[in-house]
Formats: structure tokens, sequence, C-alpha cells
């Protein structure tokens, strides 16, 4: 929703009225996307233990978990924060000075990518057992250092996943809308697709149903990579698949 919002948006304006509407619509979905960051992962836990969630559970869950997700996220900017630097210094043009998602910023922090399940890992245990940041926080680097191999190596599978995912998306837009004439994807830039597309709906519709797809299973692999490793006993039927 928040892409196909950004598709449709005019561009902006110095008139109070559009101005004040398009303000209010970016807040409400950075509400949303917020509510969902912990929404989905608390859904998926629920389903793979066995437990119904209402909608109304789910957004007690987000105001409840959102102080300590706030500070999980400083906590992981501030260590992460000569990487983010590297990449904000790679991503600026210095003819332009104008800020960049480039090639090399994507290449520089896919590696990082290794580490996708310390956060998801983090903020589980705060749904299983109410803990708090440090406690949660020891609890995922535990896990995640016992199983690196095979934490490591899903966090790469999945970020490549949704990677290729997009450029197939991109790939598909721009020959549907050409004709299928193969040309035309000769000069389209698989790393970041939204660069060149993010005003075209073809492409966010086709991208966005993947995204719609991706966030949960994602959610999903991990939270059952973290009961697994638990010796979380989950329900029969869920052990049976």
């Amino acid at each position: 929703l928040n892409q196909l919002f950004n598709t449709f948006r005019a561009e902006r304006t110095t008139d109070f009225l559009p101005s004040f509407i398009f303000l209010m619509a970016s807040f409400v979905f950075i509400i949303l996307i917020y509510i969902s960051f912990i929404g989905v992962p608390y859904l998926a836990y629920c389903f793979l233990i066995g437990k119904s969630a209402t909608i109304q559970e789910t957004l007690s869950a987000a105001e409840k978990f959102s102080g300590r997700v706030i500070g999980c996220s400083c906590l992981g900017i501030i260590a992460f924060s000569p990487v983010f630097l590297l990449a904000l210094a790679v991503s600026t043009n210095n003819s332009t000075h104008a800020l960049q998602l480039s090639n090399k910023t994507i290449l520089i922090l896919l590696p990082f990518s290794i580490f996708a399940a310390v956060p998801q890992f983090t903020i589980v245990s705060f749904f299983e057992n109410d803990w708090g940041i440090r406690q949660s926080l020891d609890k995922a680097w535990h896990l995640f250092k016992s199983n690196f191999g095979a934490l490591s190596i899903l966090g790469l599978i999945l970020v490549i996943t949704f990677r290729a995912y997009s450029a197939m998306s991109i790939t598909l837009t721009v020959l549907i809308q050409s004709g299928f004439d193969i040309t035309s994807i000769s000069n389209l830039n698989m790393f970041i697709p939204s660069t060149s597309l993010s005003k075209n709906l073809l492409f966010v519709l086709i991208n966005g149903i993947g995204q719609t797809i991706f966030t949960p299973l994602s959610a999903s692999i991990f939270i059952s990579a973290y009961l697994k490793y638990s010796d979380v006993k989950l329900p029969f039927l869920m052990r049976v698949k």
C-alpha cells in the first residue's frame, strides 16, 4: 500500500492542503509499517505454536513490545554504524552530493544478511518470555552462535531470493510493456529496480505481491528455526508439516 501511495501521489507542491494530506498519509503509512514489523512475527509465532491471535491481540502486542523493539533497533544502528557510514559514503554522488543508492552499496550490505536471524530471534524472545532487551539479545546471540552455519546460510538465501524476485519483477515488467522485446532489458539495474521503476504501477504490483508473500514467509522460517533450536515442543500438526 505504501508503494502504491508513492506511485500515485503527485509531485510535491507548496500548496498547504495537498502538502498536509501527503504528510498525514505518510505518517499513517509509517505507523502501519512499524505495526507490521512487530505484528507479522507475532502472528507467525502464534501460528507456529498453535495459538490463535486476533487483530486486537496483535495490535496490543505491537503496543506492548514497541519500546523494546525501538531500543533493539537503536542498538543495532549503533553497532553497525560504521557499515552504514561506509554505505552512505559509497552512495553519495560526488558530482551532485546527492544520496543515490548504488550497486556497490547493496554489495557492501549483502554479507551482513548472515545476521538476519538475530533481530528476528530477539523479537520472538519478547513474545515467548516477555524478557527485557538484554536477556532477549543474549538468547538470540547464543542461538545464532550455536547454529551459525545454518542460520547464516539461511539469511543469505532469503536475501538473495528477495533480490532475485525483484530482478524478475523488473524484467517481467519491462518485457510486458515493450511487447517482449529482449533488447529492452539490456540496460536494467537488476540490483536496485526501484531506482528506475518506482513509479511504474505494473512493477509495483508485481513486486508488491512478492513482498506480501515473502515477508510473512521469511518471518515464519526464522521463527521456526528459533523454536527448533530452543527445543520448543510444537503442536502435533506443526510437527507433521
